[in-house]
């Protein structure tokens, strides 16, 4: 009987056993390859920022990396550093790789117009940022609004100072600076003036040293600076320092970086268009995958609204992130 008792038990333990070893080979190595289906549906998608130097440029990308991951896609990045010949092999390489789309904030739009005009003739659809709606060769624009920004800078100033010498920094042949600058010069008063100006190519070393000229060449004698992002407010803040202006001149930037915002709180700047990169990227990925998987948009320029923060609603924005 004991024996008939401890067959029964090792024929039950075997066949326990078994059964375990067909769940754990189930699990582990399941008849259809889940992985398979899982890459094969992926899509990939390719980011050329004009700079990823700048923390706005690098903002935007990071919010279109987590859009695309969010969803098991693929973000492929890359950094033109502000060179339009560079941006223009950068989008070409892309091309080779079949992406199924790509988003592009352009040095130079004309200068890159054969590299989308490539895209479009391949069927990759293009969301540019920053871009004048209506861009040939794009599918979906989104973009903040350079003239609002440079008339909310100009008005603040004379607001301030009905009589001023001006400096700008600006970045000569790029649409999105140009357009600010031309719109802050309109807008000013006929009390203020603009004395000088700088390409500091939104970089803030750049600027910096621009600005250091720009001062040499004014002997000091200025009551504000301009600038077209907060990379290059802040090079000029190092200027006016070791000339020691800062605190003594009025100074304004664009982006709403939490850089400026802590300048601003503290004193040290006056002034700085939010223009919200993740809202930005936040319209470019919902565009992207409205194209993707509706073969249509709703409208195909969007724009991100942009409000002046300065010492009165510094308040309203955290310090230390975008929000």
């Amino acid at each position: 009987m004991l024996k008939r008792n401890s067959l029964l038990y090792y024929l039950l333990a075997g066949a326990l056993a078994g059964l375990l070893l067909v769940l754990f080979l189930f699990l582990y190595f399941p008849p259809y390859d889940y992985s398979y289906r899982q890459t094969a549906d992926r899509r990939t998608f390719g980011s050329v920022m004009q700079t990823l130097a700048d923390p706005y440029y690098e903002a935007v990308d990071d919010k279109l990396r987590a859009l695309a991951e969010s969803r098991g896609d693929v973000l492929i990045s890359r950094d033109a550093r502000q060179h339009a010949d560079k941006q223009l092999e950068q989008v070409y390489e892309l091309l080779e790789q079949q992406p199924d789309g790509i988003f592009v904030s352009a040095v130079d739009w004309v200068q890159l117009a054969p590299a989308l005009e490539a895209a479009e003739k391949a069927g990759v659809p293009v969301v540019a940022l920053d871009a004048a709606p209506g861009l040939q060769h794009t599918s979906a624009t989104v973009s903040t609004d350079p003239d609002t920004a440079g008339a909310l800078c100009a008005e603040d100033l004379a607001a301030r100072l009905p009589q001023a010498r001006i400096l700008v920094l600006g970045q000569p042949g790029n649409r999105y600076s140009d357009t600010f600058a031309t719109r802050f010069r309109e807008a000013l008063p006929e009390g203020c003036t603009i004395i000088g100006e700088g390409d500091g190519r939104r970089q803030l070393a750049a600027s910096s040293r621009v600005g250091d000229e720009l001062l040499e060449a004014c002997g000091g004698e200025v009551d504000a600076v301009v600038a077209v992002n907060d990379q290059s407010a802040v090079g000029a803040l190092a200027a006016l320092e070791r000339r020691g202006l800062q605190g003594k001149v009025l100074v304004y930037g664009m982006d709403g970086s939490p850089q400026a915002r802590a300048a601003i709180q503290k004193g040290m700047m006056t002034g700085t268009v939010n223009r919200d990169p993740y809202r930005l990227a936040q319209l470019a990925g919902d565009a992207m995958y409205a194209l993707l998987d509706d073969g249509v948009l709703e409208e195909n320029a969007m724009h991100v609204d942009v409000k002046l923060i300065t010492e009165e609603n510094i308040g309203q924005y955290e310090l230390t992130s975008w929000q």
